[in-house]
């Protein structure tokens, strides 16, 4: 009944425009086929040579997955702007990736970031703590991301088509698992090149759609009426004087960021900066990726939220769920043939990112489980064999577990909230000989247990939960994690030497104390300059969205001059 539904809903040109865009995908995993059956290492990054252009462009085109739009947006019109420093505040993050980490990873030389556990660390906690962090990032954290996204195309397309849009979803996974199974991660990040610039396209055309709708009249009328919005929802920091939003807004910039399992990079970014021919490329990568995260795509997507607001206003238009919004603004304000085109960019930005979650989640069961510890002389084509069985029963459990999450931002913060003791020592352990496997083993024990005593609070309505609260797991994690470091054992010395000559890492090293603290200081400050740099070009953005056109403009001018200027000093 539904694809007779679909069939109606569309017009000719729409499924022709959805069809090419299937077909193309496919093509794409069929052509590189080939070259991802030698090795794992072809299979998840393939072989080591991916170009800045390529693997900064697959990151972000990872990220603008199908739930960040549904997410900015509700978060846009309700509560505000502000809101969006949830994830504005991980760009501290991905500058000391640029200028720190990502040279790091490219000269540790693993497949996944797990890997690093036992170059870092000795004896059987690293093996343990391997093991542990496998199933928890593989079978619990990416199967939450890879449910969540699933969640996220059934709530678009239900809106926008007005039926049960499950037959899609299998469709069009089933297109995303060929590519992703048949070219391993080659295929993934040539698929996501295209499905950024398509994504990024659709993101204008809604916006043309929307601004010359009737109700908002043209580009003129439009500035005319963001004027008569709330000043406090256009604001990029809320009022001092709003104390439950402001505290909220400090927690975010200055406590989120550092303290996630993302801090020193986070999977799938990891992986793309393992797959970089070169370390300069996994630098320039970053960059160009943090460029697009944060700018770049955000652009079109403040006017949808602002045309949202006037559209869809928070006072008298209540909705059950404020994530419908952005399909909403697809069904009711888009005309057919865009409409088609509109489609193929969600089911891109869709793609993009299960593809990479698959891919991410296998590699960590067959190279941190399967070759470690089960069968360690086996084929490479054994592994990459392992690793499409793998890829196929991981998508199949997020596929069941999708279907039970509702509220896609909420379960953003919290993935965010059962990790959050663990970032400060996934961070020091590349800066201090001292850190050694129980410190990372005694955090996340800490985080995963505090969060889920809250959360047995809560559904037994003892306590409510906030994110206030959940800030608590944070101090409480890294004290008992440095008490834990200061009582157990350093890691054998064979070990930190190792990891020492092969990584070269700035910090606190007994290896070469002349190294100790001078060669923190300027990467740190080309950090700052990077961050100060794009949260300017956000603020332009920002400014020019809401028609302050000089201070918008001189925004823009000086973060980009700031930002040539940084590029220009990135040694060769």
């Amino acid at each position: 009944m539904s694809y007779f539904l679909f069939l109606e809903f569309l017009s000719a040109f729409d499924l022709i425009i959805i069809s090419l865009y299937l077909l193309l995908s496919m093509s794409i995993g069929i052509y590189f086929k080939k070259r991802s059956q030698n090795s794992i290492s072809s299979y998840f990054v393939s072989e080591r040579n991916l170009p800045w252009w390529l693997l900064g462009t697959s990151m972000v085109a990872t990220t603008l997955s199908i739930d960040t739009p549904i997410v900015i947006i509700s978060w846009i019109r309700d509560p505000g702007i502000w809101k969006n420093w949830f994830w504005w505040s991980f760009l501290f993050t991905h500058c000391l990736v640029i200028f720190f980490f990502s040279k790091y990873w490219r000269r540790a030389n693993v497949i996944t970031d797990n890997q690093l556990i036992e170059i870092r660390y000795s004896g059987a906690p690293a093996r343990y703590l391997r093991i542990f962090k496998a199933f928890y990032f593989s079978m619990f954290f990416n199967l939450i991301i890879s449910a969540w996204i699933i969640s996220a195309f059934l709530k678009i397309f239900n809106v926008i088509l007005g039926f049960d849009s499950t037959a899609l979803l299998v469709i069009v996974t089933l297109v995303a698992l060929f590519y992703s199974t048949s070219s391993g991660l080659k295929g993934i990040v040539i698929n996501d090149f295209i499905q950024y610039f398509v994504a990024f396209a659709g993101s204008i055309i809604l916006v043309v759609f929307l601004i010359n709708s009737d109700k908002i009249g043209g580009i003129g009328n439009y500035f005319s009426l963001v004027k008569n919005l709330s000043a406090e929802k256009l604001s990029m920091i809320p009022s001092i004087f709003n104390k439950g939003d402001f505290m909220l807004f400090l927690s975010y910039s200055t406590m989120v960021w550092w303290s996630s399992h993302n801090s020193d990079g986070g999977g799938y970014i990891i992986q793309r900066l393992c797959s970089a021919r070169s370390e300069r490329d996994g630098v320039l990568g970053t960059i160009w990726f943090v460029l697009n995260h944060y700018v770049l795509r955000f652009a079109p997507w403040i006017v949808i939220g602002l045309c949202a607001l006037i559209l869809y206003p928070t006072e008298g238009y209540l909705l059950a769920d404020s994530e419908e919004i952005y399909p909403l603004l697809i069904r009711d304000y888009v005309s057919d043939g865009f409409r088609g085109f509109l489609i193929v960019t969600l089911l891109a930005a869709y793609m993009s990112t299960i593809s990479t979650q698959i891919n991410w989640g296998s590699s960590y069961l067959v190279n941190d489980l399967y070759k470690r510890f089960y069968a360690s002389n086996e084929s490479e084509e054994h592994y990459v064999l392992v690793s499409k069985i793998f890829t196929i029963i991981f998508l199949l459990l997020a596929l069941f577990v999708g279907i039970g999450i509702k509220n896609i931002g909420s379960a953003w913060i919290f993935l965010w909230s059962v990790s959050s003791g663990l970032g400060f020592f996934l961070i020091a352990r590349w800066f201090w000989w001292r850190i050694n496997s129980w410190s990372e083993i005694s955090a996340l024990i800490c985080s995963v247990s505090l969060s889920g005593f809250f959360y047995f609070l809560d559904y037994l309505n003892v306590l409510s939960i906030n994110f206030t609260l959940k800030l608590i797991i944070i101090p409480i994690s890294i004290l008992i994690g440095l008490i834990v470091t200061l009582i157990t054992s350093p890691e054998d010395d064979k070990v930190l030497n190792d990891f020492y000559n092969k990584i070269r890492p700035d910090g606190f090293w007994k290896q070469n104390k002349s190294r100790s603290i001078g060669k923190v200081g300027a990467p740190l400050f080309k950090a700052f300059q990077l961050s100060l740099s794009i949260l300017i070009l956000i603020y332009s953005i920002i400014e020019l969205a809401t028609g302050s056109f000089f201070s918008g403009t001189l925004c823009l001018f000086i973060g980009s001059i700031l930002l040539i200027y940084i590029i220009r000093r990135i040694e060769d």
